[in-house]
């Protein structure tokens, strides 16, 4: 698939897969096997910006290596396991799989966990209408589309206090957890999602393939946490034993905090109003696996 018109927030953006389904450069030629594959949600996968924007895919324009993406925005453990296994399966090699864990992936795992699923399907079905109606504009009425993408965002960003309800809201479940006093079945969900990942490190083990971890953070963390956080301890403590390496894209940032401000450090390396990571913040999570490799 190839669009110059995938969109996230505000902004379009040009987007490619390859056969296998993932996120590439739009030129590499199809094959099955790789020496790196990496996994994670929407900020390994890179939402809002082309492939040689994103973290992994200027890793490989740094390294030449033979990599493939499968992230997809909102995946979570569960799912990279799957993933992984299904894959493995139908014959796909590779060498060393490194997971993009993302704050977010806590609070998804649970969600996705069986008592959890009962109570998500009429929440499902509003969003699937949402994004039906928004999937028809764009493909039959694209200028449209466009212009009421583009005043629908004007007035969120200027005339609603926009972040206090999405990704930056102090209590936003996504990374508040981090940094918030433990609660909510804390533990629970902690067991949740190390045992999942605990099951991905068997299955990629006992295939005799390289296992990593990389954590970066959200826009909240840079404005609410701090370093060494609770979701940075709980994932290097799991790496600790588990990986082949642990690549530290969260406390970098946290340097950079140092040197000049919050504030600062949120603009440059985020996308306004966003949790995610803009091209600057990818170029620096980018450095860091490339440097510990």
């Amino acid at each position: 698939f190839k669009t110059n018109s995938a969109s996230w927030g505000k902004e379009y953006y040009k987007f490619c897969s390859n056969n296998l389904g993932f996120k590439y450069n739009c030129k590499d030629s199809p094959r099955n096997n790789y020496e790196i594959v990496f996994i994670g949600d929407s900020m390994t996968e890179g939402i809002g910006l082309p492939y040689k924007k994103t973290f992994v895919g200027k890793f490989q324009n740094k390294t030449k290596f033979s990599i493939a993406n499968m992230a997809v925005a909102s995946y979570s453990p569960e799912i990279y396991l799957k993933k992984i296994d299904y894959f493995i399966k139908n014959n796909l090699i590779f060498d060393h799989l490194i997971v993009g864990v993302d704050l977010t992936d806590f609070e998804d795992d649970w969600r996705r966990d069986k008592s959890y699923k009962k109570n998500e399907n009429n929440k499902n079905k509003k969003t699937n209408f949402k994004n039906t109606i928004k999937l028809f504009l764009n493909k039959n009425l694209p200028i449209s589309f466009y212009l009421i993408k583009q005043i629908n965002w004007f007035y969120k960003l200027n005339f609603t206090d926009y972040s206090d309800h999405k990704h930056l809201d102090y209590y936003n479940y996504g990374a508040s957890w981090s940094y918030l006093p433990k609660g909510n079945k804390f533990y629970e969900k902690k067991e949740l999602i190390l045992g999942n990942l605990n099951d991905l490190y068997v299955l990629l083990n006992a295939n005799g393939i390289k296992f990593s971890i990389v954590i970066f953070p959200h826009q909240a963390s840079i404005l609410y946490d701090n370093r060494n956080s609770t979701y940075y301890k709980i994932f290097k403590d799991f790496c600790n034993i588990k990986c082949y390496r642990f690549f530290d894209a969260y406390n970098i940032f946290f340097d950079l905090v140092d040197k000049s401000s919050r504030k600062d450090v949120s603009k440059k390396y985020f996308i306004e109003l966003d949790s995610h990571l803009n091209e600057n913040g990818h170029e620096i999570v980018s450095n860091v696996i490339l440097d510990n490799l």
